[in-house]
């Protein structure tokens, strides 16, 4: 036979023996509607075909390896491009990020309810002011993300050896603003200059980074941010928990209808009613026959479901917008165009982009500066200043103010996951995981004495979260294998 012939079986046996080594894994979510900071999109742009939806090319198989190849799996995995590399530029790498921020998300936002509880209505030190509380944990996020992007730029040569150059906050200004900033003249400019241009800082503009266009941007996500974190607090500070679970128990299906309609994205039929199952079975485990009504936490707790299922949805479109700005204005810090900003195919490499880092700091920098800026002048007009200086005696105590500090911590864990966790799966998963969470919440909180009905509720709630999850899975994984294999035609 000559050499011609045995070519086709070759290739037919090597697919064969690649299809019986594939692990089986699929991603933990669905991240079809934005990237992560490296995803691993572009690996599967050229090693798709037409005709093979559901197969899953052997670059992305951990457990495949080349026939040159000698040490365990992980080792070569690793090899290729540190720990970013597995993360961000592997089938499995993927699926292991996806998890660990979901659970990494969960648990910081279960840790900010539990200060808010301590701060807010229980202990010693009660502070029932949810206005200056919010404030407070507003400033001393804003400082914990400065520290942040301080350690990150402390650290940069190892992060970078890591593969982890993408979580490096940026340590200058773009062109356009160093540009900016050697505009006019005299001392005065000069000296405005340097406070508000200068570098560092959390996106590389120094502490007081006012950039006229990014402030334009940023500014209805920040409005949105302070109605969802205010309006949250109020509720939590004037109700018990099941009240206030209850409250916000429509922020699922809200998300749901938005995203539909905002966003033109489509959800399946497993999809809607899993999520619809659990988001009822947390409103059954959440109903108490003798719970105290209170009209605040009530109607503050539903007007921040608006806010809550805005939140993740304008945060996407926030980011790529910044993203793309700094594209338009010629920042060109890596080569990528504006027509390559997109929802799906935000990477250019297996380490992401710069713009997409920046703007990711960026974003953050001033969401969290304007929010301070827009509730301090609400905070003196409610009048709770004055109530705090006459009321509480306990300012000078150190125990307060840690509670403080530690809900600060776990405000700035929960702002800056929030916007990682939007990019590697959905506005819908990000609000959606807050219904399980919500379902341990009442049994942890209550000290596990619930009633019957709770039990079950709560039980059931997490029967549908995991289908969820498992519907979400699947549909990631097959519309992603779809969209390369269209994209590598």
């Amino acid at each position: 036979m000559d050499r011609g012939s045995t070519k086709p079986s070759r290739m037919n046996h090597s697919r064969d023996s690649s299809a019986e080594l594939e692990p089986g894994g699929i991603p933990l979510i669905d991240f079809s509607r934005t990237p992560s900071p490296s995803p691993y999109h572009r690996q599967l742009q050229n090693a798709i075909s037409d005709d093979e939806d559901d197969y899953i090319p052997a670059t992305l198989r951990p457990l495949v390896a080349d026939s040159g190849d000698h040490g365990t799996w992980w080792r070569r995995e690793f090899a290729k491009g540190g720990i970013g590399g597995f993360l961000y530029g592997t089938w499995l790498g993927w699926q292991v990020y996806v998890g660990l921020l979901v659970i990494w998300s969960i648990g910081v936002q279960f840790a900010l309810v539990l200060m808010n509880r301590f701060i807010l209505w229980t202990g010693t030190y009660k502070f029932p002011y949810p206005l200056a509380s919010t404030w407070i944990q507003l400033v001393l996020t804003h400082i914990f993300l400065l520290i942040t992007a301080s350690i990150t730029r402390a650290i940069s040569q190892p992060l970078r050896k890591l593969g982890l150059s993408s979580i490096i906050a940026p340590s200058s200004p773009t062109s356009a603003q160093a540009g900016g900033s050697r505009a006019g003249a005299g001392l005065p400019r000069r000296i405005l200059v340097g406070i508000f241009n200068s570098s560092g800082g959390i996106a590389g503009g120094g502490f007081f980074e006012l950039e006229k266009r990014a402030i334009w941007t940023v500014t209805p996500l920040a409005v949105i941010y302070v109605g969802k974190v205010v309006l949250s607090n109020i509720s939590y500070a004037y109700g018990a928990l099941p009240l206030y679970t209850l409250s916000r128990i429509a922020i699922v299906p809200f998300t749901l209808i938005l995203t539909a309609t905002l966003t033109r994205a489509s959800h399946s039929t497993s999809t809607l009613s899993s999520a619809l199952i659990a988001t009822l079975n947390l409103l059954g485990a959440s109903i108490r026959k003798s719970e105290r009504m209170t009209w605040e936490s009530i109607v503050a707790g539903v007007f921040s479901t608006i806010f809550a299922s805005l939140y993740p949805i304008l945060l996407s479109k926030v980011h790529r917008q910044l993203t793309i700005a700094q594209v338009q204005q010629g920042d060109m810090l890596t080569s990528l165009s504006p027509s390559q900003v997109q929802p799906a195919h935000g990477s250019q490499n297996n380490h992401g982009t710069k713009e997409s880092t920046r703007a990711y700091w960026q974003l953050l920098h001033y969401t969290s500066l304007l929010s301070i800026l827009i509730l301090s002048p609400l905070v003196l007009i409610s009048g709770e200043v004055p109530n705090i200086l006459r009321n509480c005696y306990f300012l000078d105590v150190p125990w307060f103010w840690f509670l403080c500090v530690c809900g600060g911590l776990a405000s700035a864990a929960v702002f800056s996951t929030t916007l990682a966790l939007v990019r590697a799966t959905s506005p819908l998963t990000v609000n959606f995981i807050g219904v399980p969470r919500a379902a341990v919440q009442l049994v942890i909180l209550s000290g596990g004495r619930l009633p019957v009905h709770a039990w079950v509720g709560v039980a059931l709630c997490w029967l549908s979260s995991a289908w969820y999850l498992v519907t979400r899975r699947e549909e990631g994984r097959r519309g992603e294998v779809r969209r390369m294999a269209r994209a590598g035609r």
